[in-house]
């Protein structure tokens, strides 16, 4: 099964003439701790700069040198020349945590060498990367399960806006909340809300949504004014500027 969601992706229509994105999902005995596996390939006469919002996962990238990046908490730029090939696996929040238990904060806007975690790695292909996954083997913990149900929980449940509704849903304080997101995923919990509604604001506005105050209003904001200074301050552009440029990007 292959998911085809573009959210993070900005401007995801001229992406989608300079490289291709396959996603791969995980196999049955990973898909707690994997989201996905994903593959880039580009073919390019001029060079192409995508920007990324990233989401609140550790993701595996096999490419010279093969890395394991942390969560990165600004808008990630990459430069693509000439031809190229990465793949590469997405975590779930918090589901790398198990196979190097260490707190994921020390991870965060950074890197490590895969080579450090895993030893001689380099795979081919995604049943080589899962091999390797399993061979390596994990810590089972439930408090991963746990952020995993309350990530889905923020993607699914347009009411949870705000912490203490997730404080409500994991029957737990909000301090003790943020140190379970800051020892596994990396982030606070605010961070994850924030970030998942600016994801589906540009997604949302790359589809042609121009209703600037009903879509703060449908996410969650307080008003227009303060959904245009979070976008802002994320995307680099203010909902007008990036809507345009998307829509100038179709067809």
């Amino acid at each position: 099964m292959e998911s085809t969601s573009r959210r993070g992706i900005l401007n995801p229509e001229a992406a989608r003439r300079h490289f291709r994105l396959e996603r791969i999902a995980p196999s049955e005995d990973l898909a707690h701790l994997v989201e996905r596996h994903w593959i880039v390939e580009w073919d390019l006469d001029e060079p192409f700069t995508q920007e990324i919002v990233t989401h609140p996962s550790v993701n595996m990238v096999f490419e010279a040198p093969a890395m394991i990046h942390g969560v990165f908490t600004g808008r990630f730029r990459r430069e693509l020349t000439g031809s190229g090939h990465v793949i590469a696996t997405k975590f779930r929040p918090g589901g790398f945590h198990p196979f190097h238990p260490v707190p994921a904060y020390t991870l965060t806007n950074g890197a490590i060498g895969v080579a450090d975690v895993f030893g001689a790695f380099a795979p081919s292909d995604t049943d080589e990367i899962e091999a390797g996954l399993r061979a390596h083997g994990w810590q089972d913990d439930p408090r991963v399960d746990e952020i995993v149900a309350l990530h889905t929980a923020m993607l699914t449940d347009p009411a949870i806006t705000r912490v203490e509704d997730l404080c409500a849903l994991a029957g737990c304080s909000k301090r003790t909340l943020q140190r379970l997101f800051r020892e596994y995923v990396g982030v606070t919990p605010k961070w994850v809300l924030q970030r998942i509604r600016l994801h589906e604001a540009a997604e949302r506005m790359a589809s042609g949504e121009g209703d600037w105050a009903s879509l703060a209003l449908d996410l969650g904001y307080f008003d227009q004014a303060h959904f245009i200074k979070a976008f802002k301050a994320v995307v680099g552009r203010s909902p007008a500027d990036y809507a345009l440029r998307a829509s100038a990007t179709v067809g």
